[in-house]
């Protein structure tokens, strides 16, 4: 094995500890570092391309759900009696395998009726290799812009 240099960087104790324990968890054999390498390189190849995007003058493409935005080439899962579907954002649109044009909703409620698109559609994002409940997506968002409403707030009663 070559020689890798390396470069320390530092989390809270409480996040690495929960990394560590949720690997362990969910892909036995997994080391913290080596997950929070291939996660950066990820990040970094996805955030380098819609950075050249932008230079280049090209907008983001993507479909605006709500408060979520799905850039151009997330996927789409809804399960319904054992029948798996995907769909993918295309452009700014979404479009199911038999290229039908869709929404979240029409895509969860393809083959039943009344479902929370949010409760019955998984997403993943480009560059990602798992799948997230869209609630999860639309939660994690949410928690998100409170705790930067709540940081600027803070820091204006500071100023």
């Amino acid at each position: 094995m070559a020689y890798e240099p390396k470069q320390p960087i530092y989390l809270p104790v409480a996040v690495f500890l929960d990394l560590e324990f949720h690997l362990m968890d969910t892909r036995p054999g997994a080391k913290p570092e080596t997950f929070i390498t291939e996660l950066v390189q990820r990040w970094l190849a996805v955030d380098k391309e819609r950075v050249a995007l932008r230079r280049n003058g090209q907008p983001t493409r993507g479909f605006q759900w709500k408060n979520i935005f799905l850039p151009d080439g997330t996927s789409l899962r809804t399960c319904h009696s054992d029948n798996v579907e995907f769909a993918k954002v295309v452009g700014d649109h979404i479009v199911s395998d038999d290229g039908t044009l869709l929404t979240p909703s029409l895509f969860a409620n393809r083959h039943a009726k009344g479902r929370n698109a949010w409760r019955f559609v998984w997403l993943r994002f480009p560059g990602d290799d798992y799948w997230i409940r869209a609630a999860e997506c639309r939660a994690r968002f949410d928690n998100l812009q409170q705790q930067r409403s709540t940081s600027d707030s803070t820091m204006s009663k500071m100023v």
